[in-house]
């Protein structure tokens, strides 16, 4: 019976992996601003979330046994801080209905990590469902760019976006407007960041692939197609901060590599580097309009600009006031609508900085404790183990993806507001966490 739990649990995660970029979704209370839908005054419960409780349970009834936290000690504690306030946060929450539901989702995250933690798992698996997903991202949002339409589906949780539509993601130029890739993700950045963490991935399983001289030929064969078709996923995104967050994330890994001469890792960066290039300047003659747009910038591009310097002000305005104990944890847009109710409800976003977003809902104290999170990381990456990092491939995979989604945490929020993107970076963390360390006895 054992046995075959841990099995399930062990099978669960890697379903789960998978099926993470799934939005299908039960809207179970919606709310409304100024009589248009709120998305993030609405409370869901998505099918992944069923799948996940399930696995939880099921590890509950099979307690993993201890075999060494003492290097893990540190960030549990941070991690346990970092809830603790966060949940303190909603008794002074500007709305304690919604605060109560985020801290469950926040729950989910550390309980992800918490499972990859104490269950076990092979790598290979985890990875390949990893960039499964991802390939099936990138597919569909090629599709969609070409076809120019997203086709609403209640079964992957995918809503109807149209060029012609205002507010849905485009590129404008003189030629007219076109839709970015979303995937079945809410947001094209979103997707972006998924792949860009997924393009990490295969570069990890290509380093491991090559300095153990493996012959496994199909593998090999699955990493560098899946790598192609991500790149072109990447592309019609259009999402400008993953484009650079790719770019200096692979750079990191030049210096590092270089720095330690490491021949088998510059051997893989080198044709990788190189491949992008291509893409992206195949990308460019196709379609250089639209490079010229999201490069240069346009009309769309400044108004982004604006808006986001707006939402910067609101949200030093709001940790000013709320400095001490923040405005309640996924109630920052209910505190920016109070203090204007004049605007139609697609203004009302949370600030693109996952950093001061965490500060404003949670207070300088929550703030701490997640820069703290973040400092233990590179402090265990780059610091105390550093020589992992030259030496050891997943660990690598999973330290450059992490340092990727904290860029991108730096221009934009979904790492914290939204659930697929919270779930992204405690997948990550997670990963990173088990690599660094077996938690868990592993079998």
């Amino acid at each position: 019976m054992k046995k075959a739990l841990e099995k399930i649990i062990e099978f669960g995660l890697y379903l789960y992996v998978f099926l993470l970029p799934l939005q299908t979704r039960w809207i179970w209370r919606e709310d409304f601003l100024n009589g248009q839908y709120w998305e993030y005054g609405s409370l869901s419960l998505y099918a992944t979330d069923v799948l996940f409780i399930l696995i939880v349970l099921a590890r509950l009834f099979v307690f993993p046994k201890i075999r060494d936290s003492r290097s893990l000690t540190r960030i549990v504690v941070i991690i346990g801080a970092f809830f603790l306030i966060s949940f303190a946060s909603i008794f002074w929450s500007v709305n304690n209905t919604i605060s109560w539901f985020a801290i469950s989702r926040l729950s989910m995250g550390i309980l992800l990590f918490w499972l990859l933690l104490s269950s076990t798992l092979r790598w290979e698996r985890i990875n390949t469902a990893l960039i499964g997903a991802g390939v099936i991202q990138a597919i569909l949002g090629m599709y969609q760019f070409f076809t120019q339409q997203i086709v609403a589906n209640k079964y992957f949780g995918m809503a109807t976006h149209s060029p012609d539509v205002l507010g849905d993601s485009v590129v404008e130029t003189v030629g007219g407007r076109f839709l970015r890739a979303y995937g079945s993700f809410p947001h094209p950045n979103i997707l972006a960041g998924f792949l860009v963490v997924c393009m990490i991935i295969i570069i990890g399983y290509l380093f491991k692939a090559y300095r153990n001289r493996s012959r496994n030929i199909v593998g090999i064969l699955f990493a560098v197609t899946s790598f192609v078709v991500l790149c072109y996923g990447l592309i019609l995104t259009f999402s400008r901060t993953a484009w650079v967050v790719l770019v200096l994330v692979l750079l990191i890994l030049f210096i590092v590599s270089l720095w330690h001469r490491d021949q088998y890792r510059l051997r893989i960066l080198a044709p990788v580097a190189l491949w992008i290039a291509l893409v992206a300047s195949f990308s460019a003659f196709l379609l250089p309009d639209l490079w010229q747009t999201r490069l240069m910038g346009g009309r769309l591009e400044e108004q982004s600009r604006v808006e986001r310097i707006s939402l910067y002000k609101s949200s030093f305005q709001i940790i000013g006031d709320e400095w001490y104990h923040g405005v309640g944890i996924g109630a920052y847009t209910q505190a920016v609508y109070n203090q204007d109710n004049s605007y139609d409800v697609w203004e009302y976003q949370p600030v693109h900085n996952i950093f001061v977003l965490v500060i404003a809902e949670t207070g300088v104290f929550g703030g701490l404790m997640f820069i703290f999170l973040v400092i233990e990381f590179f402090r265990a990456s780059f610091w105390k183990h550093w020589r992992r990092l030259v030496t050891t491939s997943w660990f690598t995979a999973y330290s450059i993806s992490f340092i990727a989604l904290l860029l991108i945490g730096l221009f934009d929020h979904y790492l914290w507001s939204i659930a697929s993107g919270t779930m992204l970076f405690w997948l990550v963390l997670g990963l990173w966490a088990r690599r660094y360390r077996y938690f868990y006895v592993d079998k």
